[in-house]
């Protein structure tokens, strides 16, 4: 029964890591947990790995990742895109209705936070000039199941359909960013792009 298990990890290992570059898998809990297990076993990706990239083109939004981030897509309330390696994850959301980054967090925070802990934010994050816009995150410091996290939320130029936002989300080293999430931010930051690619609902024929 080992064997058929460690066979198994090895299999979902070799096919997460010869995704093809803006392929997204679809989300799911034993995939998310699987994945996490072999992240484990790993270790973090290294320094020359985090230098290699593919490009992302999801809802007109358009930039560079490290190639060890998993792509894969989730549309249980509406879709999300999330880039994942280890503790650190990076989500595209684009719902079909008026939710924003800020307020987004404000409810997660509000359901993830140990309250027993000091919970800070919405704290000014970092300032940027992504697509064409001076965009300032909204930033969230507190502890989910004991472990320190930061939480980042940047709210994109709108597209065709409605509000677009990017969320970091880490577990944080000696209080700051992990190398994976700081390679991550310096490609988004130095390669993104935004137009109004997400397509409109098509009318119906008569």
């Amino acid at each position: 029964m080992r064997r058929w298990w460690v066979l198994g990890l090895l299999c979902l290992t070799a096919c997460s890591s010869g995704q093809d570059a803006d392929v997204a898998e679809d989300s799911s809990l034993m995939r998310t947990f699987f994945a996490a297990m072999f992240d484990e076993m790993r270790g973090p990706p290294t320094t020359a790995a985090l230098s290699e990239f593919a490009r992302f083109s999801q809802a007109g939004v358009h930039f560079n990742y490290p190639k060890p981030l998993r792509l894969s897509v989730d549309h249980e309330h509406y879709t999300t895109w999330a880039l994942e390696r280890g503790d650190f994850e990076l989500e595209l959301h684009a719902p079909d209705d008026e939710i924003h980054a800020e307020g987004y967090l404000d409810s997660l925070v509000g359901i993830l936070a140990d309250k027993s802990q000091s919970i800070e934010g919405p704290l000014p994050g970092r300032s940027v000039r992504w697509c064409g816009q001076e965009i300032t995150g909204s930033l969230y410091r507190f502890e989910f199941l004991g472990d320190p996290r930061f939480y980042e939320g940047f709210e994109l130029p709108p597209g065709n359909v409605g509000p677009r936002f990017l969320i970091f989300d880490d577990i944080t080293r000696n209080g700051a960013w992990t190398e994976t999430a700081i390679a991550t931010f310096a490609a988004v930051d130095a390669s993104i792009k935004c137009d109004g690619s997400k397509p409109p609902i098509p009318a119906s024929a008569d």
